[in-house]
């Protein structure tokens, strides 16, 4: 990755939902606009757990599995639309909180891409909290993406 890629990362939050899968393409797309390079965040919510510590150990060992699944997928994914291999970032806590800290501590990320789900259920937690109160704790600009907008849309943008 050039110099000038590593400092112009487009940062999408990696989940299973299908609004996912939108602002992955047009965190892709604006990317290759723009000379850049997408970002792929995973968080691994860490409940307070109460068992034994195998128990823990295991659970966490499973979680961290399934988790490295979905980013090289997701990764997997990105790389067919542009043939770049995304950075990775697999984090554990509470989302909101973890976001905002992987991108204080990476001044190579410009942007956050978040796709927001357009029917009565709402934005979803990500996009409500990061236009709302948690906006003050960002560095960087939020791009939120309609989740019902098609591949050839967002590909025809840019």
């Amino acid at each position: 990755m050039s110099e000038s890629n590593k400092r112009n990362v487009y940062l999408v939050v990696a989940d299973e939902s299908e609004e996912f899968a939108v602002a992955l393409r047009y965190a892709v797309r604006l990317a290759e606009a723009n000379n850049g390079h997408v970002g792929i965040l995973h968080v691994i919510k860490i409940e307070d757990f109460q068992h034994w510590g195998n128990v823990e150990n295991r659970m966490r060992q499973e979680m961290r599995e399934q988790a490295e699944k979905l980013l090289w997928s997701a990764a997997d994914k990105a790389c067919d639309l542009n043939g770049v291999v995304p950075s990775l970032y697999l984090e554990e806590g509470n989302a909101q909180d973890v976001l905002s800290d992987v991108i204080d501590k990476d001044e190579g990320i410009q942007m956050l891409i978040l796709a927001g789900i357009t029917g009565a259920a709402g934005p979803g937690p990500m996009v409500a909290h990061f236009s709302g109160k948690g906006l003050g704790k960002l560095k960087v600009p939020v791009v939120i993406v309609p989740s019902h907008l098609e591949p050839e849309k967002i590909d025809g943008m840019f």
